[in-house]
């Protein structure tokens, strides 16, 4: 069995699980990351999920316990009044993007990991593909898979595909206990928090606190999420411009927001949040913005070229898989090369159908959670269509 040569274009999460699953496979594989500097993710949160966690868990010395930390229920609130709408027992472990990050990347290695790789164009190929960077280098390879995430250069080349604006933005933030009261900090512990709106929705939960290094230092903090309505056009464009005047096309981090913006944050967290709500957002020293957008796509596989996690399907993020989709998604890709003896063709024959059936249900159980929560819905705790995960087969 020859297995391929493969080029992985995107060194995030699903790039990086995509690179050890596939060299685990018995590929020989390079990665390609746009940014000149190792990710950081800005130390936002992730729902663990078994897709998202099952390298590390399976093959290197990592424990759930190593990165992650506990829950014992999903609480729903009225966000305004601080009314409890109901809790169900829910035992979630939640994580940083950096201790996911940095174990993928340990396990992968750095020597093969190259920064400083912005995609410009793929070439598909009957016999190999082709990449080339915006610093003129070209690789060309057996197999492409590019991870390149929601603005995927490769998935808007491929097919004349961008997401769509969904309608609302997100903003994000983490406390440390030091940020907030006593009161806020022991209220969001232990839990997932719903704070419903008739107009948008928070959510909040504790996280492994990770160092610059990309350690876990067994210190938790509150990483929250906090949607708002805003209409396409002129109101959207305000929200989206920088400190320096610039029109940002996903997202505008603390640096970069305008004291305008940041005072309207604050503004509106004062005159129509509950106090614990409150207090987690406005104790947040640097929050961001950050647009919600989705897309779909009726292929994944073009020759020797495949699109991956949210390159192919872009989902939001209200059923907390879209990582664990980009994971498996990598995983099955693995399996069906393996079971091919290492034919490209014919194991992306098998993998493609599977992959789209999987981001497509996906992709509609988040917008149709999206529809509740963003518009004041009904959305009854412990609800199993809402459930976080991905969808199941029948």
């Amino acid at each position: 069995m020859t297995m391929p040569k493969v080029a992985v274009v995107g060194g995030s999460i699903a790039g990086l699980t995509a690179a050890n699953v596939l060299r685990d496979a018995g590929c020989d594989v390079d990665v390609y990351e746009r940014s000149d500097t190792l990710l950081s993710g800005f130390g936002t949160g992730i729902v663990v999920q078994p897709e998202l966690v099952r390298y590390l868990l399976e093959r290197t010395s990592t424990t759930l316990e190593d990165i992650s930390v506990p829950s014992h229920e999903m609480r729903y609130f009225d966000a305004a009044s601080g009314e409890s709408t109901g809790n169900v027992e829910a035992g979630w472990r939640f994580t940083a993007y950096n201790a996911v990050y940095q174990k993928l990347l340990d396990s992968f290695g750095e020597q093969r990991y190259h920064l400083g790789k912005e995609l410009v164009s793929v070439t598909p190929g009957t016999d190999n593909s082709s990449a080339v960077f915006a610093d003129g280098s070209e690789v060309v390879a057996d197999l492409i898979v590019c991870a390149d995430g929601g603005g995927s250069v490769a998935r808007s080349q491929l097919l004349g595909r961008t997401p769509d604006y969904a309608g609302y933005v997100t903003w994000r933030g983490m406390v440390d206990e030091r940020d907030v009261s006593a009161e806020t900090w022991e209220f969001f512990q232990g839990a997932f928090t719903y704070g419903l709106l008739p107009d948008g929705h928070i959510i909040a939960y504790p996280i492994s606190q990770v160092s610059s290094e990309g350690v876990v230092t067994g210190e938790t903090r509150l990483n929250f999420q906090w949607y708002w309505n805003v209409e396409a056009g002129a109101a959207l464009d305000e929200l989206m411009t920088a400190n320096d005047g610039s029109r940002r096309p996903v997202s505008v981090h603390f640096p970069a927001l305008p004291k305008s913006s940041l005072e309207t944050f604050h503004g509106r967290a004062t005159t129509q949040l509950a106090s614990v709500f409150r207090d987690l957002i406005t104790g947040a020293p640097q929050p961001f913005v950050t647009i919600v957008a989705d897309a779909d796509v009726p292929r994944m596989a073009f020759d020797r070229v495949v699109l991956i996690g949210d390159a192919a399907f872009t989902p939001r993020p209200h059923a907390a898989a879209g990582a664990a989709k980009a994971a498996a998604d990598a995983w099955t890709l693995a399996d069906r090369l393996v079971e091919a003896d290492g034919d490209v063709r014919q194991a992306l024959t098998s993998w493609e159908p599977e992959r789209l059936i999987v981001g497509q249900a996906y992709l509609a159980k988040v917008r149709a959670m999206a529809a509740v929560l963003q518009h004041g819905g009904e959305f009854p705790p412990g609800a199993s269509e809402y459930r976080f995960g991905l969808p199941q087969p029948a």
